[in-house]
């Protein structure tokens, strides 16, 4: 097989479902590996880096969740986690853990695939992982941006909380957010903050916006289940509301 074809790796604990998804995987194509645990996994990420991770979230030893999260620290890869319909929770960690996309079991083959070609067409153009903006702490704070206690400041591309502890957000989160908060009231689509924010064109099943709006939430609303400060205007976009007290000064 060609070595520039995708490499797939399957982790998966049941075996019926490992075999079926190497099986059909295969058939379309793509070169698999399939594992059934995390020390499998690492092994083979040794053996041959993959491009794309199709993970189970109930393995036994080290979780999903945590595989997730070692993968997206240690290598520049696609993420797909499995999950059962129930797992709203595990669904939400698991793309703050840093998955790019899920699909829940029982699940249709055809929506698998045209999930893994999605992610890994994003995958494709994708640089490396933003981090964390570095902390540059007594500088000014010229034109910054408030809502509801919190205050973007600009220059640091930092975000202040009520409490005046730092909150650790990626290069993008911090321009999301700041996109959001410079627009209150104002409904911003899903396709303007990719083109905004990661600078590319949406694909129909790119959730990389979603993505980052979870992360987001997760660390400044009270109840990311529901949230006040990053509301969801179904089938339009998000909107930081016009009463969330923003001020830009």
């Amino acid at each position: 097989m060609n070595p520039a074809t995708p490499h797939i790796l399957v982790v998966e604990d049941d075996r019926f479902v490992r075999e079926l998804v190497e099986i059909y995987l295969s058939a379309e194509g793509y070169r698999v590996t399939a594992v059934a645990d995390g020390i499998e996994m690492r092994a083979a990420m040794a053996r041959a880096p993959a491009d794309l991770v199709i993970m189970d979230l109930k393995l036994p030893g080290e979780d999903g969740l945590t595989l997730t999260k070692y993968l997206r620290e240690a290598h520049q890869i696609g993420i797909v986690i499995l999950t059962t319909r129930n797992d709203a929770v595990d669904r939400v960690v698991g793309l703050d853990c840093g998955a790019d996309d899920y699909i829940t079991k029982p699940f249709d083959q055809r929506e698998l695939l045209a999930r893994i070609r999605s992610v890994l067409r994003r995958s494709a153009n994708l640089q490396p992982a933003a981090t964390p903006a570095p902390k540059m702490m007594g500088q000014p704070c010229e034109n910054g941006i408030s809502f509801h206690g919190y205050r973007l400041d600009p220059i640091n591309k930092e975000l202040v909380a009520p409490t005046g502890e730092r909150v650790d957000l990626t290069s993008n989160e911090y321009s999301l957010l700041e996109y959001l908060a410079r627009n209150p009231g104002r409904i911003m689509s899903r396709d303007l903050l990719m083109d905004l924010v990661l600078k590319r064109s949406r694909d129909p099943l790119d959730r990389s916006i979603d993505v980052l709006i979870t992360r987001v939430r997760h660390k400044i609303e009270s109840d990311p289940r529901r949230p006040a400060l990053i509301k969801t205007v179904r089938g339009s976009g998000y909107v930081i509301p016009q009463d969330a007290a923003v001020s830009i000064n």
